[in-house]
């Protein structure tokens, strides 16, 4: 799918540098730490028939994504994950939303993809659209689910019938679009060329354009909590912007990190980042001005994203399947200070 730096060996010795950089030019304050062997905090690891890629969580179980298809885990003991069904798509299951007993799945090419997981033991394909490119992102509001992708940017369905969904509209991109976010009536997309767009999406079957606005690098996954984005912008690191008008977003701050920054998961006022081939990092974001590294924890391989529920961190790790991380013995390494170079990044609003 996406270009991903070389994995390392999750008992080599790695040196890793760490910084911030309050624009899209790197101010870099080098910080370093050996890893020699596997971080004790990661408690337990499920293997996947194909290269894992997504995770949803939701109540006691786990939702897998890999190449190939879906399977449900139970967690109700984090350390003992058990299998239970898999949904078998033949294709790469990229991003994955729970709504009551149905699972809406990126399903690559395979379009929206959706199915009955009321029986986590056998869940059941029961609804899908293709014919729309490759899809990435994935949210779901009411009946109405938005996609996001390679092949027509975002678009909207009516799914009031799971079984039949209804195509509502579509709004083309400039280039691939990773993730979707919907908040009240703005759909926010991340655009590998362009960075973050926020579009009107009152009316679903015409998305309106509000603003677009340049990351330090390529935006992939994001979360909007409150009035901040926290982007996971490829090889620069987690970037910051407040979107609390959409209109005119205002870039904050990138906190540079070593790999590639693929998603995130905000849970209170820290940022867990899935970076790639370095593992998960811990950004305490109490002032999004001043973000500061709290933990890391490296995986086996290569980290795709991250759920986090109380003190325990489920992560899609690529070739490594499910891995859980029990965050309660959390390290704290150096905190690290903001370098301003003063360069700009470019926002303009339609």
């Amino acid at each position: 799918m996406y270009s991903i730096k070389p994995v390392h060996a999750a008992m080599a010795t790695l040196t890793i540098s760490i910084g911030l950089v309050t624009t899209n030019t790197a101010a870099f304050s080098p910080q370093s730490e050996e890893k020699t062997a596997p971080d004790p905090r990661l408690i337990a690891s499920a293997a996947l028939p194909g290269y894992t890629h997504s995770i949803e969580v939701v109540g006691s179980y786990a939702y897998v994504g890999y190449r190939g298809g879906m399977r449900i885990f139970d967690i109700r003991k984090p350390a003992s994950p058990i299998a239970l069904g898999t949904l078998e798509t033949g294709r790469y299951v990229n991003e994955i939303k729970i709504v009551g007993g149905t699972a809406y799945l990126a399903g690559s090419f395979n379009g929206l993809q959706i199915a009955d997981v009321k029986n986590p033991l056998n869940p059941t394909l029961i609804g899908s659209y293709g014919d729309i490119g490759e899809v990435t992102g994935i949210d779901v509001v009411g009946t109405t689910v938005y996609t996001s992708g390679g092949g027509y940017g975002l678009t909207t369905f009516d799914v009031s019938d799971p079984t039949s969904p209804k195509l509502l509209g579509k709004r083309d991109m400039q280039q691939s679009a990773p993730y979707v976010q919907i908040v009240g009536t703005t759909a926010f997309v991340s655009d590998r060329r362009t960075g973050l767009v926020a579009f009107d999406v009152r009316e679903t079957k015409h998305a309106r354009d509000l603003s677009s606005t340049r990351t330090a690098d390529e935006a992939f996954g994001f979360e909007v909590q409150g009035n901040y984005a926290y982007i996971g912008d490829q090889d620069s690191g987690l970037t910051i912007m407040n979107v609390s008008e959409p209109r005119w977003p205002e870039y904050i701050t990138t906190f540079e990190l070593p790999g590639f920054a693929y998603s995130v998961d905000v849970v209170g006022t820290k940022v867990y980042v899935a970076d790639s081939d370095a593992g998960i990092y811990v950004i305490d974001v109490t002032d999004p001005t001043q973000p500061r590294m709290v933990d890391h924890v490296d995986t086996p391989d290569r980290a795709f994203e991250i759920c986090v529920v109380g003190r325990y961190g489920y992560v899609a790790d690529g070739h490594n399947g499910l891995q859980v991380i029990d965050f309660s013995a959390t390290a704290h390494p150096q905190s690290h200070t903001i370098t301003d170079s003063h360069a700009q990044l470019n926002t303009h609003s339609n």
